[in-house]
């Protein structure tokens, strides 16, 4: 199963430019909440804010990281793929991490929003990079 769209599809402006659009504000989001939640996990705040960002950590911002790197159909949701692979991810780390008998949540966190950061950070330069490219290219054919 190929993750790649057809040439045809892909050169369009403006479904390209909204689908850039929507892309870079949900890897945003995902990264100011994963911020946001490392900074109050820090000061050992405790809260209806902590538990909310939490929540929203946990249903999106592992997912947002997998699939922003990846090509995606235009038949994809933007929202529910980085949720399904969120809870699937931190399902699966969690196992393992009881079965290894090695259960510290907050650092499991930590090494979870690292990891979401950087790759939330590498999809974002790898679009930019591509979207640049695409850019480049449409000017040279006028």
């Amino acid at each position: 199963m190929s993750l790649r769209l057809p040439a045809a599809r892909t050169q369009g402006s403006a479904v390209s430019g909204r689908a850039w659009q929507v892309g870079d504000a949900l890897d945003l989001l995902a990264a100011l909440m994963a911020v946001a939640l490392i900074v109050l996990v820090a000061r050992g705040w405790t809260g209806p804010p902590r538990l909310l960002l939490a929540l929203g950590f946990a249903f999106f911002v592992p997912g947002r990281a997998i699939v922003t790197n990846w090509r995606q159909t235009a038949d994809w949701s933007e929202v529910a793929i980085p949720m399904l692979f969120s809870l699937a991810l931190l399902t699966l780390v969690a196992m393992v991490a009881l079965w290894a008998h090695y259960w510290h949540p907050l650092g499991l966190f930590q090494v979870e929003a690292v990891l979401s950061l950087a790759a939330l950070g590498i999809g974002m330069v790898r679009r930019h990079r591509h979207r640049s490219g695409v850019d480049a290219r449409q000017a040279k054919t006028w």
